[in-house]
């Protein structure tokens, strides 16, 4: 079989390349998520989030994006938590709590799970959180 019009033919075969770049060159599902967590702001939020939790707790990382917070807290009573806000945590109660083990394969279902039980989250941290619990801790 021969090919008609081989210019047509390279600009079909880039435009399956392109469409098939894989992943790992895309941006990082974090990037732009702001993870900084100062020993001063960690030292603040601690007796707040205590305080809520009734228990004893350490800010161990936050992922914050677009007025939203998820706080990776250590209990010492339990697994370590990730609590989510929506506003500052020092003005507002979590309003969804996540814990436990997570596997490579569950990332989208954890996204699922984040939108569903965060409503109002922004999708990209979401996303940030899905990737960092399923595949970076």
């Amino acid at each position: 079989m021969r090919c008609r019009d081989p210019t047509r033919f390279l600009q079909v075969v880039l435009v399956v390349l392109v469409a098939e770049v894989p992943s790992a060159w895309a941006a990082p599902p974090c990037t732009g998520v702001d993870r900084s967590l100062t020993t001063q702001q960690k030292a603040v939020l601690a007796p707040e989030i205590a305080n809520q939790l009734q228990v004893t707790a350490e800010v161990l990382q936050s992922f914050r994006s677009n007025g939203w917070g998820i706080f990776y807290v250590g209990t010492h009573d339990a697994d370590d938590t990730y609590l989510f806000y929506s506003g500052d945590p020092l003005r507002n109660r979590s309003i969804a709590l996540w814990s436990g083990a997570a596997r490579n394969d569950e990332e989208q279902i954890i996204e699922a799970w984040t939108l569903k039980n965060a409503p109002g989250i922004p999708l990209k941290l979401a996303v940030c959180f899905a990737r960092h619990v399923a595949k970076e801790r």
